[in-house]
């Protein structure tokens, strides 16, 4: 059986974590006895490991990065691409099917962004995010297997698609990297920063700095000398401002550290050094960094309405979105409370434990089954969102 793998959908970091790190023990358990080609733009090869194996690499030029462009070459020339390479089964990571594919498909889904309408700045926005749902859809009942990255995700899409039938789906979470568990070892002995908050992500406005800076406030005026650090890359400058001035007028300077992009080595420090991690956020599929912190054993204050309650729900609380005397709340017990901190720390360490890439990617052992499921013919464009670019 010969995979062809599209990754020509990644448009982040955490995009290239999720495949590369599904398609790490595949590749391992496949090869040589089944064959791997990955499509792949010129600047994001995959990694050595997988090519050392003996997966086949096909280069695109960066020409076709805008998605408009991709979704071009897509129904032109990867048809062709795909016949020439003698795939039996396609792989697509956009959620949606790939146009005019001549053989059967399995769609990795990693993107909320189109069932989140506050998300939506704008009226382009809105129209991708329409035109995806319409691509969803369509994957969502002629795919020969959907693979979800949380059961969250997967019930978004069937929430929109209520009175569709839907192809088979599997729920494969996302792993943890050897690194981070090595760092997590390394780091255990370094003391806890008293009172201390992490939030790491790409600071996108749904993702709820706004409201910890307010949690904050709030546990400062109940005589608690709250820290919160903010890692990540700010997308829109506009919302950066919002948040900063929004410190400057409450007075937080000195309780709130904007670090923006960091190193590896210094993330997993962070990661160690805080006393809990928090994400205000209204619209994640799966929660990377929370998951990070896990491994760390850092308590998560995080929202119910994302996967992350899912995905860390014995390490901490979850509850509304938009509610920094909530968020305040639960930050407060994770602050102050020893013995439920240690018995969240445990828990933590524990679930991380579970999230490990062999045990994540087992769904994906079953796409050689799908060698002879019928082709669809049936697309939709699915544009790309502002998710493409931060992080899930």
């Amino acid at each position: 059986m010969r995979l062809l793998v599209n990754t020509l959908p990644i448009g982040s970091m955490s995009g290239n974590h999720v495949v590369y790190g599904f398609l790490d023990p595949y590749s391992a358990a496949t090869l040589p006895d089944h064959d791997l080609v990955i499509v792949h733009y010129e600047d994001n090869p995959p990694p050595a490991e997988i090519v050392e194996r003996g997966a086949t690499t096909i280069p695109v030029s960066l020409r076709y990065k805008n998605w408009a462009q991709r979704l071009f070459w897509e129904t032109i020339r990867l048809p062709g691409v795909i016949r020439g390479a003698g795939a039996d089964v396609v792989l697509t990571v956009s959620g949606a099917l790939t146009p005019r594919c001549p053989v059967p498909q399995v769609v990795l889904c990693q993107n909320p962004w189109c069932y989140r309408p506050v998300v939506h700045r704008n009226w382009k926005e809105r129209l991708k995010a329409r035109l995806q749902r319409v691509g969803y859809s369509n994957a969502y009942q002629n795919a020969a297997m959907m693979i979800y990255i949380s059961g969250h995700l997967r019930e978004l899409y069937r929430s929109d698609n209520r009175r569709k039938k839907e192809c088979r789906s599997e729920i494969a979470y996302v792993g943890l990297n050897e690194n981070t568990y090595q760092a997590a070892k390394q780091h255990a002995d370094l003391p806890r920063d008293p009172y201390s908050i992490l939030s790491v992500s790409a600071m996108a406005a749904w993702k709820g700095a706004h409201t910890l800076v307010d949690a904050v406030s709030i546990l400062r005026q109940r005589d608690i000398p709250a820290k919160l650090r903010l890692v990540g890359p700010w997308p829109d400058a506009d919302y950066e401002t919002r948040v900063r001035n929004q410190v400057a007028r409450l007075q937080l300077d000195n309780a709130v550290e904007i670090l923006g992009r960091v190193s590896d080595d210094e993330l997993h420090r962070q990661y160690a050094i805080n006393k809990v991690y928090a994400l205000a956020s209204h619209c994640e599929s799966f929660g990377i960094p929370a998951a990070e912190a896990m491994a760390f054993g850092t308590p998560v204050v995080s929202t119910d309405c994302c996967a992350i309650s899912e995905i860390c729900e014995p390490a901490g609380l979850f509850g509304p979105v938009e509610d920094p005397r909530w968020t305040a709340d639960a930050l407060q017990t994770a602050l102050t409370d020893d013995d439920q901190w240690q018995a969240w720390s445990k828990a933590a360490s524990c679930r991380a434990q579970t999230l490990n890439w062999d045990r994540c990617a087992e769904a994906f052992k079953l796409i050689p089954q799908l060698a002879d499921v019928p082709p669809s013919s049936v697309y939709s464009p699915s544009p790309a969102s502002p998710s493409e670019q931060n992080a899930s």
